[in-house]
C-alpha cells in the first residue's frame, strides 16, 4: 500500500508530493489567495516551493494512501485511504434525500432551462455533485456545480438540460441514480454552454444504446437502457464496493494508454459509501468500450506510483474558490491539463473531482514537470 502524507495546512503534503519527484524541500502553505512561509533557508537548504492551492484542497490530498487496484476490462480502479480528519456533521445525498422527501427539487414559478429550485427540509446537508441527473420537471436536468444544501435552506441550483425534445410535465424533480458519462462531466469542466452538452448526450446515447428509442434525446433514458445496464452491472461485478473504513475515494486508470484519467475524493467516508457506485458507473460507461475485451494482451501496467505521480501533478498546479449554490464555497483546480472542481464548507473539502483533459494518449507513466528553478520560483 503506497502513501502520500500530509499535514493539515500542507506542508508535509508538498515534502511527500515532492519526494515523488526525487527530491525534498522546505514549504510554504496558502490561506485564502496568500501564500506564506516561514523563514528564508539556511545556508546548504533547498529552497522554499510555494504552493497556490486553498487549505481545504491540501487537507484533503493528505494523509493519503493508494491500495493495489480492482479491474474492469480495461478500467483500473484504485481505492484511496485517508487517515485525516474527516468533515463534520450530519451529511446525506441528492438520491436518498429526494426519496425520502428531505430535499424538494423543482421548476421555478416561470420554468426556467438553466436554474431549479432546491429546498431542504430535512435535517442533514445535502451534498449536490456536479454531473448528477435530476429527472422530472419539465425535462431532466444535470447539476453544473457541486453544491451544500443546508437544512431550512433553499437556493436557485445552476443546471443543464439532458433531454433537448421535451418541454412538458410536472414541477417536481427526484435523483435518477445515475451520474453523467465522464464525457460530460469533462465538458462541463471545460466550461461548456448549453449547445456542447446537447452535443454529449447526443454522442453518449448513440455510444451507449444505438437501437435504443430515446425520442426526447434524454440522458436518463439512455442510462437505463438494456444495453447500458448491461454494461454497468458488468462493471459492477468486476469492481464490486470499497469498504474499508477509512477509504474515502477513487482513482481511475485506463490501462489501453497507462494513463490516470480521475480522482474522485470526499470530506466523509459516508458519502463515498453512498455514492461511489454511480460514480464508477459514469466512468465506466465512457472509458469501457461495448467491445473492450476482458484481457488486453496489449495492456499498459498502471500501478499506485503512477496515482501518486498523478497526485503530484495536482500539487504542482493552483486551486482558488468559486462561487456554487448553497453554504459551500467552491473549488476550481488547475495543473495543466488537469482540471478539478470541488466543494468545501468550515475546513474541510466535502468533494473534490480532478480529471486529465489531455486530449490525446500519453506515455505509460504521468508526465511529471521537475521542480521549478529558483528563478522560476522568485
Amino acid at each position: 500500500m503506497a502513501r502520500i502524507r500530509m499535514g493539515w495546512m500542507g506542508w508535509m503534503g508538498i515534502v511527500a508530493a515532492v519526494a515523488v519527484l526525487g527530491c525534498v524541500v522546505r514549504a510554504a502553505y496558502v490561506e485564502g489567495d496568500n501564500t506564506k512561509a516561514g523563514s528564508p533557508p539556511a545556508k546548504g537548504e533547498a529552497p522554499i516551493v510555494k504552493t497556490h492551492h486553498v487549505p481545504e484542497v491540501l487537507a484533503l490530498l493528505g494523509n493519503l494512501a493508494v491500495d493495489p487496484p480492482r479491474r474492469h476490462k480495461n478500467m483500473l480502479v484504485f481505492p484511496i485511504r485517508f487517515s485525516g480528519k474527516q468533515a463534520p456533521g450530519a451529511w446525506t445525498t441528492l438520491d436518498d434525500a429526494t426519496a425520502t422527501g428531505g430535499l424538494k427539487v423543482s421548476e421555478k414559478d416561470q420554468a426556467s432551462v438553466p436554474e431549479v429550485v432546491v429546498e431542504n427540509t430535512g435535517d442533514r446537508a445535502v451534498l449536490v455533485l456536479s454531473g448528477e441527473i435530476i429527472k422530472g420537471g419539465r425535462q431532466t436536468r444535470v447539476a453544473q456545480k457541486d453544491a451544500i444544501i443546508e437544512t431550512k435552506q433553499k437556493v436557485a441550483m445552476a443546471v443543464f438540460c439532458v433531454e433537448q425534445h421535451r418541454w412538458s410535465g410536472g414541477k417536481e424533480f427526484k435523483g435518477s441514480g445515475n451520474m453523467a458519462p465522464a464525457s460530460i462531466q469533462d465538458s462541463i469542466k471545460r466550461g461548456a454552454d448549453q449547445g456542447r452538452i446537447w452535443e454529449g448526450v447526443r454522442s453518449s446515447n448513440q455510444s451507449l444504446a444505438p437501437a435504443a428509442a430515446t425520442p426526447t434525446e434524454s440522458l436518463d433514458d439512455g442510462m437505463n437502457s438494456a444495453p447500458a445496464k448491461a454494461r454497468k452491472e458488468a462493471a459492477k461485478k468486476d469492481l464490486g464496493k470499497f469498504s474499508p473504513p477509512d477509504t474515502i475515494g477513487i482513482a481511475v486508470a485506463d490501462s489501453r494508454t497507462g494513463r490516470v484519467v480521475g480522482l474522485e475524493l470526499f470530506g466523509r467516508r459516508d458519502l463515498f459509501e453512498r455514492l461511489q457506485e454511480k460514480l464508477i458507473e459514469g466512468y465506466a460507461l465512457d472509458l469501457v468500450p461495448a467491445d473492450a475485451a476482458g484481457n488486453d494482451a496489449d495492456a499498459k501496467k498502471v500501478t499506485e506510483k503512477d496515482v501518486e505521480a498523478f497526485i503530484a501533478r495536482v500539487l504542482e498546479g493552483t486551486s482558488r474558490y468559486e462561487e456554487t449554490p448553497g453554504s459551500g464555497r467552491g473549488i476550481d483546480l488547475v495543473s495543466g491539463t488537469i482540471h478539478g472542481k470541488g466543494v468545501a464548507v468550515g475546513e474541510s473539502a466535502i468533494h473534490l473531482s480532478i480529471q486529465d483533459l489531455q486530449a490525446n494518449p500519453t506515455p505509460v507513466r504521468p508526465i511529471v514537470n521537475p521542480p521549478p528553478t529558483p528563478r522560476e520560483r522568485e
